[in-house]
């Protein structure tokens, strides 16, 4: 049986007809500068200076410096820390890019325990792993759900949020992801709310941390370096798609947020299966993918689902990073919750958003409970 929820991600006609007009202007897609004596970063009035102007509104941010992937947005953040052999305090229960910056930043990763709803490292289990070689927290805002960033603050240290899956997620009901911490990234890569192919910022409301994350992310030329940069840069096609994909954001927010509801609101009666808290659909969850708990027979459910047209996967989940060979030794204390879910989460990975319509998701929640 065919099941086709529609294609994500889709552009609109503006966007079309913006990135037709940069195409037949002809000349460089490349916006950015690096000398002091012409200006640094993108040129005013370039899709790279419109987009970080349109971040800063959007979520009441003092400064976004656009790059090419949420991996350099987090590596900006985290440079700017000088960890130099300092521990950063983080999640397993996360893609690799997470860990991986920490390392490029010269920090030493250090796993924490995860909290079994909103999937985040917590107050809790960071205090378990902390010690005097501590020098950041970093949380993961994973799956489009929001974690405890007020909690972590509370140490006195940096924190440094993930939200590369979360753009657009509120806090509170009044702040966003990544708005509450020293810096944040965000990923505008081609599957995530915001996509772009591949695009990214760092956010923080520090002009300092901005001016450093521009230099890096831009050779750290300006010239006659004093440091060691990279090439960061987004193009302005990469760009101008992530602005009209920001424009539109709030909308299909909310409407991956409806379609979550709708399908919850089915599996509550299906045996073994435990969708999102009830909590997570009013704004602080964005559903880049759709986490459920199968607690029998998973590897049959994923085979049935996968017969009946409906994409269901563990991803990077499993293994967790702590089970990496590359990772293993960054973990120093127990981690039952994070092996818990590694074993027990599945996330429906493109069906749960625009232009999915409800009549879909009745579909899923048939052939969940057909295939349990």
């Amino acid at each position: 049986m065919s099941f086709d929820p529609g294609v994500w991600p889709f552009y609109s006609e503006e966007c079309r007809r913006d990135v037709d007009e940069l195409l037949k202007a002809g000349g460089s897609i490349s916006a950015y500068r690096a000398n002091k004596n012409f200006g640094e970063g993108p040129k005013e009035g370039s899709w790279a200076y419109r987009l970080e102007r349109a971040i800063e509104d959007k979520f009441k941010i003092r400064y976004a410096v656009a790059v090419n992937s949420g991996t350099a947005a987090l590596h900006c953040a985290l440079s700017g820390l000088d960890l130099r052999g300092g521990e950063v305090v983080t999640s397993p229960y996360t893609f690799s890019a997470t860990v991986a910056a920490i390392l490029q930043s010269g920090g030493v990763p250090r796993f924490a325990d995860v909290d079994p709803y909103s999937f985040s490292i917590t107050k809790e289990t960071v205090s378990r792993v902390l010690s005097k070689r501590t020098k950041a927290i970093l949380p993961v805002h994973l799956f489009g759900r929001v974690g405890d960033v007020d909690s972590l603050r509370s140490f006195g240290l940096p924190v440094v949020e993930d939200s590369c899956q979360s753009v657009g997620a509120v806090v509170q009901g009044t702040h966003y992801a990544g708005s509450l911490a020293s810096a944040a990234a965000f990923s505008f890569n081609g599957g995530k709310n915001v996509p772009a192919g591949e695009c990214g910022a760092m956010v923080t409301g520090s002009k300092r941390r901005a001016d450093q994350a521009r230099l890096l992310a831009n050779h750290a030329e300006n010239f006659g370096t004093r440091y060691v940069g990279y090439n960061y840069r987004p193009n302005e096609l990469t760009c101008c798609v992530a602005w009209h994909g920001l424009s539109q954001l709030h909308t299909r927010n909310f409407e991956r947020m409806a379609l979550a509801k709708r399908l919850a609101s089915q599996m509550h009666k299906i045996p073994y299966i435990l969708p999102p808290e009830s909590d997570s659909y009013d704004g602080r969850h964005v559903f880049y993918v759709f986490p459920f708990l199968v607690y029998k027979n998973r590897e049959r459910f994923v085979k049935r689902m996968k017969v009946k047209g409906v994409n269901v996967g563990a991803g990077y989940i499993t293994p967790t990073l702590n089970r990496y060979p590359a990772f293993r030794k960054y973990q120093t204390h127990p981690l039952p919750v994070v092996e818990e879910l590694s074993r027990k989460t599945l996330c429906l990975l493109d069906c749960v958003r625009p232009p999915a319509t409800y009549a879909d998701m009745d579909y899923v929640a048939k052939c969940m409970e057909e295939s349990v």
